[in-house]
């Protein structure tokens, strides 16, 4: 399903491409953990330290640990899935959002027809550490359902397409040292504005309140677009 601030058909779409216009499309997507009964089958065996002897202070532990490992399963593409992507055109004002209601395969058939078609009039992709998270969980999870991949997105399924542009990446400017910089740090760096939320937040917000947790999607779409025409490349 493809939704906005209202809901939109693939034909009338806002921003599709326009052969001989600028074409740099800024996105972000956001995840969550499998089903709890398809983690079950992938999740580990628990224990507590070997010198704790009470069972509810074991309990307490392994539940613990429990929880985290599930919180941390929607950063694997083999326990999480992909939830909604969102996305902007230079020139555009809005933000489009492709969500998993009609089920993740064709969230990513969506997304990948997309996809082909601004990468026709030579799109640029541009979003921060896309090259390190979004385009390898897009990817393994359009492995996962089947989903055909667009020719040359990886060459000899190494390298990325010259067009993916990482934020993350610029900012690094070649020392890795210093690669990692989030986003919310980078719109406070450049005077662009600051993330509205936490994305670990993201699932269990979007379980009860949708719109907000779409709306946190949106912000980060804006901002992943405000630090690229700040930094002016």
């Amino acid at each position: 399903m493809i939704a906005d601030l209202e809901t939109h058909s693939r034909g009338d779409l806002p921003g599709d491409p326009v052969v001989g216009s600028p074409c740099k499309v800024c996105f972000d997507i956001e995840t969550g953990p499998l089903p709890l009964p398809e983690l079950k089958e992938m999740m580990p065996e628990f224990e507590a330290p070997s010198n704790y002897k009470d069972e509810e202070k074991i309990a307490k532990v392994i539940e613990s640990k429990r929880l985290a490992w599930i919180e941390k399963a929607a950063l694997d593409a083999r326990t999480g899935r992909v939830l909604a992507i969102g996305y902007t055109l230079e020139g555009q004002s809005g933000v489009q959002i492709v969500d998993d209601s009609e089920g993740e395969a064709a969230l990513l058939e969506s997304w990948w027809t997309y996809y082909r078609k601004c990468s026709s009039v030579g799109a640029h992709w541009i979003g921060h550490n896309i090259r390190s998270f979004d385009f390898p969980f897009l990817i393994r999870r359009s492995m996962k359902h089947g989903v055909c991949l667009p020719a040359g997105l990886l060459a000899n399924g190494l390298r990325y397409d010259r067009l993916v542009v990482d934020l993350m990446e610029i900012w690094a400017c070649g020392d890795f040292k210093a690669a990692f910089m989030s986003l919310d740090k980078m719109a406070k760096f450049l005077g662009v504005g600051a993330k509205n939320g936490n994305g670990k937040d993201f699932y269990n917000l979007y379980k009860t309140d949708r719109d907000k947790a779409l709306d946190y999607l949106r912000n980060d779409v804006r901002l992943v677009k405000d630090c690229w025409e700040k930094i002016g490349w």
